[in-house]
C-alpha cells in the first residue's frame, strides 16, 4: 500500500497512527496555513460488500462532529473522497489519549479527576444538546491535550437526531464501554453516553473497568450483574460519597440513571464536597465545600489581601475554570482560606492545573487581569495600583487587527476568540500571547507571533 503525500488540499506530513481500515496522518492545509489531522479510510483495505455502510458511517462522523463548536470537542474542517480514499479534516490535537495515559498507569489526583470528569460531561451536555449521542464514550476517543484540558473525538457510530443511518438490531461499541441497552441493540439517547462516561470515571477513580472479562463475559456482566463499588477496590484512596454516584450512572435501566450529562457531573461535585477527609486528603488536595448552584458566590475570606475580595475570586475563577472545569470555584474556596496573599493565591490554583503550558497561561492570564497580583509581598505598589482597576479596553481597530490575523489558523471562529481575549488582557502582547495558545500547532504559534510583532 503505497503512502499518499496529498489528500485534496492538504499535504501529507506524516502518519500518526495506523487501523484495519485507514490510517491518520498529520497533514497541512497551504490555503490558510495550519496544521490538521486527516483521518481516512483506504478503499482497498475495506470489505466492497460493507464499503458503502462503512464509508456512510466515515461521513456520519464529519456531519455529527462538524455540527458541534465546543472547546472540548475535536473540531471538524472539512469531508472528502477521491477513488482511493475518504477522509476527514480535523483538528489537530498535541497531546496523548487518556488511554495511553491509563496504560502507563497514570495515577491521577482527586481532584484532577473531578476536573476531567467535569470537562467530559460538559461536552457531552453540549453535544447532547444539539442533538448528537456519541455511543463511543471510552478512553481511546477522550484526548488530553499538553495543557490538561480534555476533548472529546471519534463521533464514527454517533446518532444525529433525525438521521436515516439506523440499523434496527445493530450492535455498535466498544464491549468493556457499551450500555445494556446497546447490547440489546435497543434505541439509544444521552444516557448510554452517561452510562459509559460512568466507566471511564470508574477506570479513573480505580485503575481497571467495572466489568472484566472475555466478551461473552463483559457483556453478561453490563446487563446483568452489578459492579464492584470504587471504595471496596482501593480504600482509602476512593472516597464512598461516590460509591452511590457510581450506582446512579451504571444503573442498568437507562430512567435509573442520570438523566443529563450535567446532572451526572453535579452530583460528581456534590460527592466531592461530601467525602470523608483524610490526612492525605489535606496534603493532596485543594478541599472546600462546593456551592453547586451555578450563581452562589464564593465565600469571603476573613484574611484582607489582594486575592480576598469577592469580586476578585470571581474574575479568578473566570480565568481559572476553563483549565480545571466546574470544579474551579471549589478549589479556589479552599485555596483563597489560605492563602496569605494574592500571589500565593494564583500559585496554589496554579499548582492544580495539569500540564505547564496551562499553568503559564493561567498565571499570566492572572497578573494581567488583576495587576496588583505582580506586586510580591513587602513591595510597594507603583502609583498604589488597586486589583478592582477596570481594565482600559483594547482599540476596535487592534481588536480587528487581531481577529484578521487569527483567522487564517482558526478560520471565522478567530474574531469570537479574539473578542473574549481582548476582554481578559491587559496590553497588546498578553491579547496576542494568549491568542497564540489557540492556534493549533507550535510553528504557526511562531509565525502568528512573529507577523504580530512578538516573535
Amino acid at each position: 500500500m503505497a503512502e499518499l503525500d496529498q489528500l485534496g488540499k492538504y499535504k501529507v506530513l506524516e502518519v500518526l497512527g495506523k487501523g484495519a481500515m485507514g490510517v491518520v496522518y498529520k497533514g497541512f492545509d497551504p490555503l490558510i496555513e495550519r496544521s490538521v489531522a486527516l483521518k481516512t479510510i483506504r478503499k482497498e483495505l475495506i470489505d466492497q460488500h460493507l464499503a458503502g455502510e462503512i464509508v456512510a458511517r466515515f461521513k456520519n462522523e464529519a456531519q455529527a462532529a462538524g455540527r458541534l463548536t465546543h472547546p472540548g470537542i475535536v473540531a471538524i474542517y472539512d469531508y472528502g473522497e477521491d477513488e482511493s480514499a475518504a477522509y476527514i479534516a480535523m483538528e489537530f490535537v498535541q497531546g496523548n489519549s487518556l488511554r495511553d495515559c491509563l496504560a502507563r498507569r497514570e495515577s491521577f489526583s482527586l481532584t484532577t479527576i473531578v476536573g476531567f470528569m467535569g470537562q467530559l460531561l460538559g461536552a457531552l451536555d453540549y453535544a447532547h444538546e444539539h442533538g448528537v449521542v456519541h455511543r463511543d464514550i471510552k478512553p481511546a476517543n477522550i484526548m488530553v491535550m499538553t495543557n490538561g484540558r480534555l476533548k472529546v473525538a471519534d463521533f464514527g457510530i454517533a446518532r444525529i437526531d433525525r438521521s436515516s443511518l439506523t440499523i434496527v438490531g445493530s450492535v455498535m461499541g466498544t464491549p468493556s464501554y457499551m450500555s445494556p441497552e446497546q447490547y440489546a441493540g435497543q434505541t439509544v439517547d444521552r444516557r448510554t453516553d452517561v452510562f459509559s462516561a460512568g466507566i471511564v470515571f470508574y477506570e479513573l477513580l480505580t485503575g481497571r473497568k467495572p466489568f472484566e472479562g472475555s466478551p461473552d463475559t463483559i457483556s453478561y456482566k453490563i446487563c446483568h450483574e452489578p459492579h464492584r463499588r470504587p471504595s471496596e477496590l482501593r480504600p482509602p484512596g476512593v472516597p464512598k460519597a461516590f460509591d452511590a454516584v457510581m450506582d446512579k450512572a451504571l444503573a442498568k435501566k437507562p430512567e435509573d440513571r442520570y438523566s443529563t450529562a450535567r446532572e451526572f457531573a453535579d452530583a460528581v461535585l456534590i460527592a466531592f464536597e461530601q467525602r470523608e477527609h483524610t490526612p492525605e486528603d489535606e496534603a493532596t488536595d485543594l478541599d472546600a465545600a462546593v456551592a453547586v448552584e451555578r450563581d452562589t458566590p464564593i465565600v469571603q475570606p476573613q484574611a484582607k489581601d489582594p486575592g480576598s475580595d469577592v469580586k476578585n475570586l470571581r474574575v479568578i475563577e473566570e480565568l481559572f475554570a476553563p483549565h480545571v472545569g466546574p470544579i474551579a470555584r471549589v478549589l479556589i474556596k479552599k485555596a483563597a482560606s489560605t492563602a496569605t496573599d494574592g500571589r500565593q493565591l494564583v500559585s496554589l490554583l496554579a499548582e492544580s492545573i495539569s500540564g505547564e503550558q496551562g499553568k503559564k497561561a493561567f498565571l499570566a492570564e492572572a497578573l494581567a487581569r488583576l495587576p496588583a497580583l505582580a506586586t510580591s509581598p513587602g513591595q510597594s505598589n507603583p502609583g498604589g495600583a488597586d486589583i478592582n482597576v477596570a481594565l482600559q479596553p483594547h482599540k476596535p481597530e487592534d481588536v480587528e487587527k487581531a481577529a484578521s490575523r487569527l483567522t487564517p489558523y482558526l478560520g471565522p471562529i478567530a474574531k469570537v476568540v479574539t473578542k473574549k481575549a481582548a476582554a481578559r488582557t491587559a496590553d497588546l502582547k498578553m491579547l496576542y500571547l494568549q491568542l497564540a495558545d489557540s492556534v493549533p500547532d507550535a510553528e504557526s504559534r511562531k509565525k502568528f507571533l512573529k507577523d504580530a510583532g512578538y516573535g
